[in-house]
């Protein structure tokens, strides 16, 4: 299984955030079934702080999201005639957490490098 998450700015206070979902399932050499879902939804927002933002579009939304795609995930398997496969929870805010302290680690890298002239 891998997912992804996009955004978008519809309009000045409105953003659409995409969870894409890609399962296969393979069976010997042979795959069993692929499922590939892109499940959106529109979030308006106003009086959001600026700093807040990223975190709601890159954590909150797609926690919100989640449950519906995991339900389109498994009816379409279980309707295809295999066992539903049940997707355990992510939870969008330590993986937001993680990548932001990774970003964070390879810029303070990078700018280390520039100041010692490494780079």
């Amino acid at each position: 299984m891998q997912f992804n998450i996009g955004t978008n700015q519809l309009a000045e206070d409105v953003f659409e955030v995409a969870l894409k979902i890609e399962v296969i399932a393979r069976a010997d050499l042979n795959t069993a079934f692929a499922v590939d879902l892109l499940y959106a939804g529109l979030f308006a927002m106003r009086n959001l702080p600026a700093e807040q933002l990223q975190p709601f579009l890159l954590a909150e939304a797609p926690r919100l999201l989640f449950p519906f795609a995991r339900r389109v995930v498994s009816d379409a398997i279980r309707d295809g005639g295999f066992p539903p496969l049940l997707l355990d929870p992510i939870d969008f805010g330590q993986l937001y957490m993680e990548r932001a302290a990774q970003m964070q680690a390879e810029a303070t890298g990078a700018q280390a490098s520039l100041e010692t002239g490494d780079a």
